[in-house]
């Protein structure tokens, strides 16, 4: 590796003609941003003409600064070289930020740009313009090699048609518990997903390791800086499946230069909050977030607008001004055909009232001496609480003795949207593992965006919640109260996972009770998953063992166990002065992530130990259960290097060679 303003020797010249005119550039570009900062540094919001807009110049360009000293801002990762009408040739560095030197030409070209979607989507079979395509490689900052594709000659490169070996070597490298930006080996089908139209409801089918989550945050990124006028103001939402996903992927959009965009859970999101202390078990999970829920909630709300006994009599002056149950009834049936939040529609009720009541008297004034009136309406159509909904249409003890649990939070959510609207609203929403949310979550993540712009990644066969999806087709009816419409789109190529153990993981698909499509890896080569078979009783001392071995391989080294066995494996694991963690991010070298399969999803590890795949194949009982093929085709699918299962029975048929 050459030092900080070294040239090329002699051997890289041979090899990389062309190494040092490029290192000249990186120079010049990283060069031209520090002039930049410098220009914008000098900007002086004192000159505006008012108040509002030099708080405008002086958010805007802390922003720009911000960015541009972000990591990597003034460097670039690719080129592409196009021919001109004049028989010249426009090149192009692609880059992580908008570099441009002092008469404002480009120098590097965001990624996010149209100008650099043939980076990603060129090939020798339609290469879009492109002749050339060169992908660099930067060592601790130096540009130390690149590797060049000539796709106006298909013969003239053996990597124009696949993966390079540069990307295959980052999709491979050692992971560090955090996810890492991807704006380097964006794939063609990924960067096609990232860049679709932002006025839709785009659903992102993707077995294991085909870049779903990666390809969610870029997109988020992208229409962050294509749209930004649009979605400013209200934001982006990334809405994740729990605590540990979103510190894995919390440093993604940051280092893209995005900071604006909200990353929550669904409970997180959630209005009116209620403390959660119970689980429900599966039927009722099942049964508090069916899609019949939805329609429960509002008929329940709507049953308790009721009409007066009797009819209601308004003495004014020396008048008794009668209305009559049924006159009164019609504008309660009026009112609630709006499309309005309930506890707002009542005033189209008192808009009707008033309206009668001057009629018949003529006087603007006669409302004020309506208080019988106003009586009747308030008791008729009560002020409804959500919680108080929500209470008395589940099952178990009421008001104060209730223990809430997490789907009785989503049916609050609901029911308070219904009752009063949704009180935050996004530009774009972006939802992770969308297979595991129920019906009445998905109508909770729905009514974030008003405009029905929203981006779901997910894979049914990873489907593992008790009220979860299967079809995606039922997906689009959740969201909204009137349905959605929208597309799907399919990652088919699988870049994480090695082959040898997508083949064995794909094994399982067939007891998955899911339409599924089988998904093949670039990543040929690899070991497939080894076995250890222990006794019962030195399980966890067989499985401590295990880790040991397997860390000093890979570092980033995870366990998936059945839940039962967690305490007793974190004991084990003491004994060797390790420590079971549940989480993922800024780990020492002591501490072991161990999860259920439930909660490793959409997490990866260099190395994964699965204990007893049996038990989480069965479900503690004797045969397989299509929720159990899910649950261990999830834990199978978290490595990038190797799998091991530990177990105190015979190697599994389904999955062993």
């Amino acid at each position: 590796m050459m030092g900080s303003g070294s040239v090329a020797c002699p051997l890289d010249a041979e090899l990389f003609p062309d190494l040092a005119a490029e290192q000249a550039h990186l120079a010049f570009s990283r060069q031209s941003r520090i002039r930049m900062v410098e220009r914008l540094s000098a900007v002086d919001p004192e000159s505006a003409a008012d108040e509002i807009t030099k708080e405008y110049i002086e958010v805007t360009v802390a922003d720009a600064i911000k960015d541009l000293g972000g990591p990597g801002a003034g460097d670039f990762f690719g080129r592409i070289d196009c021919g001109d009408d004049r028989g010249g040739v426009d090149r192009w560095y692609v880059g992580r930020r908008h570099i441009e030197d002092d008469n404002h030409d480009p120098v590097v070209v965001d990624w996010r740009a149209p100008i650099a979607a043939p980076f990603y989507r060129a090939t020798a079979v339609d290469a879009l313009g492109v002749d050339f395509r060169r992908r660099f490689t930067l060592d601790d900052g130096e540009l130390i090699a690149y590797l060049d594709e000539q796709l106006d000659d298909p013969d003239g490169s053996d990597v124009a048609g696949g993966i390079p070996d540069p990307v295959l070597a980052e999709i491979g490298a050692e992971r560090s518990g955090e996810m890492r930006e991807i704006v380097a080996t964006i794939q063609g089908e990924q960067d096609v997903v990232i860049r679709s139209d932002i006025d839709q409801v785009l659903i992102v089918q993707g077995g294991p390791a085909t870049g779903k989550t990666a390809v969610a945050l870029h997109r988020a990124a992208y229409i962050m800086f294509e749209h930004r006028g649009r979605v400013a103001r209200d934001g982006v939402l990334v809405v994740g499946p729990n605590r540990a996903f979103l510190d894995y992927i919390g440093n993604v959009l940051p280092s893209l230069g995005e900071r604006s965009v909200r990353q929550s859970t669904i409970d997180d999101l959630c209005i009116p909050r209620v403390e959660v202390t119970l689980v429900d078990d599966v039927e009722s999970a099942r049964w508090k977030g069916s899609a019949d829920r939805l329609g429960d909630l509002e008929t329940a709300a709507l049953a308790a607008i009721q009409p007066p006994p009797g009819d209601v009599a308004v003495p004014i002056g020396a008048r008794n001004h009668i209305f009559t149950v049924d006159e009164i009834s019609t504008w309660l049936e009026t009112a609630k055909g709006g499309t309005s939040p309930i506890n707002e529609r009542r005033v189209r009720v008192t808009a009707l009232a008033k309206r009668a009541l001057l009629q018949r008297t003529g006087e603007d004034a006669a409302w004020s001496s309506a208080g019988p009136l106003k009586t009747a309406i308030n008791k008729a159509w009560p002020t409804q609480k959500p919680t108080k909904l929500v209470d008395n249409m589940v099952a178990g003890p009421k008001g104060k003795k209730r223990a809430w649990t997490s789907a009785d939070q989503l049916l609050i959510d609901e029911a308070n949207s219904l009752l009063n609207g949704s009180p935050f609203t996004y530009g774009h929403v972006i939802v992770d593992e969308a297979q595991d949310h129920s019906a009445v979550a998905l109508r909770v993540i729905g009514r974030r965006s008003p405009s029905t712009s929203m981006t779901l990644v997910g894979d049914v066969a990873q489907s593992t919640t008790p009220a979860g999806q299967e079809q995606w087709s039922e997906v689009f009816a959740h969201l909204g109260p009137a349905g959605t419409n929208g597309s799907i789109a399919d990652l088919t190529i699988g870049y994480r996972v090695p082959e040898p153990i997508l083949t064995a993981a794909n094994r399982l698909l067939p007891l998955t009770a899911v339409d599924a499509t089988e998904s093949k890896s670039v990543r040929l080569a690899g070991a497939a998953p080894s076995w250890h078979r222990s006794a019962s009783t030195e399980l966890p001392a067989a499985t401590a063992a295990a880790v040991v071995a397997m860390k000093s391989r890979h570092r980033n080294t995870c366990v998936v166990v059945p839940l039962e066995l967690h305490d007793a494996i974190a004991t084990a694991l003491a004994q060797h002065d390790l420590s079971a963690t549940d989480h993922v991010h800024e780990l020492d070298r002591s501490q072991i992530p161990i999860f259920g399969p439930e909660a490793v999803k959409g997490l990866e590890f260099d190395g994964v130990i699965v204990v007893n795949p049996h038990a989480i194949l069965h479900e503690g009982g004797s045969t397989p259960t299509p929720r159990g093929a899910r649950l261990l085709y999830v834990a199978m699918t978290r490595a990038v290097q190797q799998v091991e299962f530990v177990t105190d029975d015979a190697p599994s048929a389904v999955i062993a060679p």
